[in-house]
């Protein structure tokens, strides 16, 4: 779509790609906010999040999910963030993300909808 951003990123991050899907690739974020590691999903249809369909989403999410799991293997957990700060709401599109970030950043992930994942086991309770 014209003048959207995240259609211009598909264009032009064509070497940035990490990952790539028939639905989707992910690549790095362009601000990092301070983040070792932040990637967003995206969307190759220009899709609102109004317009995304449950199965889409929950089949996004799982394959997401796997590989950020690998992706973020040496942090004992990260973040997949929801869109409630979301500035290009008219492209789907989902952002994965360490926890070291600007104070500002983190404070905003902890008001924010987000699912935090462990990548490994980071204690072993008592037998």
């Amino acid at each position: 779509m014209e003048n959207c951003k995240l259609c211009e990123a598909l264009k032009n991050e064509k070497d940035k790609i990490i990952w790539e899907t028939n639905d989707f690739i992910v690549l790095p974020t362009k601000d990092m906010k301070g983040h070792h590691k932040r990637i967003m999903l995206l969307t190759k249809e220009h899709i609102p999040y109004t317009k995304v369909k449950k199965v889409q989403l929950i089949n996004w999410s799982i394959r997401f999910t796997a590989f950020c799991r690998e992706y973020f293997d040496e942090e004992p957990t990260f973040a997949i963030v929801g869109n409630d700060y979301c500035s290009i709401p008219e492209h789907y599109h989902v952002i994965a993300c360490d926890w070291f970030g600007t104070p500002e950043e983190i404070q905003q992930l902890h008001y924010t909808q987000h699912t935090a994942v462990r990548t490994k086991v980071v204690w072993e309770p008592k037998r």
